[in-house]
C-alpha cells in the first residue's frame, strides 16, 4: 500500500488527499462536458455547481462530525484551528452525496432554475467515487470486518496501530473499498446501456442513487463502522430515508405510466386487412 504518494522535506502529498482531489476534478470535468454538450452551461448552473460542491463538503463532515466531537475538542485544546480539524477529520461519502444533492436543489430554487440537470452527473458520480475509493484502498484505511473469504486482506501493523478504531485489523478483512470500486465500474456500464431507455429527465441519476444507496447500506454491515442507533451505523441512518424517498418516487412514476412506451401504429396494410 502507498499511504504517502510523494514527499520532499516537509511537503507531503498523501495518497488519499491526492486521489480525492483528482476524483472531484475528474467528476466535475465530466459533468461540465455533459452540460456543454447539451448547451446548458451558463452562469446560473455554475453557481448551482458551486453550491453542490459546498454542500458535499459540509455533508461529508456533518454525517461523521457528530460522532467525533471529542476529537474536535482535543484539537481545539491543542490549538488546532477548527477549520483545519473539520477539513482533516473523518468524512462520509454518503454525507457528501446527500449534502451535494440537497444543496443543488436549494440553489436551483433560489435562482429560479427549473431545468433538471441531474443526468449530467450520472457518469461523473460513479467515475469520481471509483477514483476516490482507489485512494482509500491504497492509503490503508480500515478495510472492513474480518472474513475467511480467500480475498480477505490485512494491513501493515504500523498502519493498524495508527487507526483510532479497527477491531479486526489483526485479521484478514473484507476489502470493502474494492467492492465499491467494482460496483461503480459495473454501474458505469449499466448506465451507458440504460441512458437512452429512461425517458424522464433526472430519473437515470435517481436510479443510480437508489441502487448505490441499497448497495452501500448492505456493505455497511461489513465495513466495521461503529453502530450509532437501532443497530445501524451513521451512514445507514442517513441512507434509510433517502432510499425510501427514491423508492416512493419510482413507485409513483410507474403508477403514472411514465415509462410505458406506446405501441407502434399498425401499418396501412394491416389496418386495411391487405395481405
Amino acid at each position: 500500500m502507498v499511504p504517502i504518494l510523494w514527499q520532499a522535506g516537509p511537503v507531503v502529498l498523501r495518497t488519499h488527499d491526492v486521489f480525492s482531489a483528482v476524483a472531484v476534478l475528474v467528476g466535475f470535468a465530466i459533468y461540465y462536458a455533459s452540460l456543454r454538450r447539451r448547451g446548458w452551461l451558463d452562469e446560473r448552473i455554475i453557481a448551482v455547481s458551486a453550491a453542490v460542491l459546498l454542500g458535499g463538503i459540509l455533508g461529508a463532515r456533518i454525517v461523521t462530525g457528530w460522532e467525533n466531537l471529542d476529537d474536535y475538542g482535543r484539537a481545539l485544546d491543542a490549538g488546532v484551528p477548527l477549520t483545519y480539524a473539520l477539513m482533516h477529520g473523518n468524512k462520509s461519502l454518503v454525507g457528501a452525496i446527500v449534502g451535494g444533492y440537497a444543496a443543488g436543489v436549494l440553489a436551483k430554487r433560489a435562482l429560479g432554475y427549473e431545468r433538471s440537470t441531474g443526468d449530467a452527473y450520472v457518469f461523473a458520480l460513479p467515475v469520481a467515487i471509483a477514483i476516490g475509493r482507489v485512494g482509500c484502498f491504497l492509503s490503508e484505511l480500515p478495510l472492513g470486518t474480518a472474513t475467511t473469504l480467500p480475498w480477505g486482506m490485512t494491513v501493515d501493523p504500523a498502519a493498524a496501530a495508527a487507526f483510532p478504531r479497527c477491531p479486526d485489523c489483526a485479521l484478514p478483512m473484507h476489502p470493502t473499498m474494492v467492492y465499491e470500486i467494482v460496483f461503480n465500474l459495473v454501474a458505469i456500464v449499466a448506465l451507458a446501456l440504460a441512458r437512452h431507455r429512461v425517458p424522464v429527465r433526472g430519473d437515470l441519476l435517481k436510479g443510480y442513487l437508489l441502487f448505490a444507496g441499497i448497495f452501500r447500506f448492505l456493505v455497511e454491515f461489513i465495513r466495521g463502522n461503529e453502530v450509532q442507533a437501532v443497530g445501524l451505523t451513521g451512514p445507514q441512518l442517513v441512507l434509510v430515508p433517502c432510499v425510501i424517498l427514491l423508492l416512493v418516487h419510482f413507485v409513483r412514476q410507474v403508477q403514472r405510466g411514465v415509462y410505458h412506451v406506446p405501441d407502434s401504429p399498425p401499418s396501412q396494410a394491416a389496418a386495411t386487412g391487405d395481405a
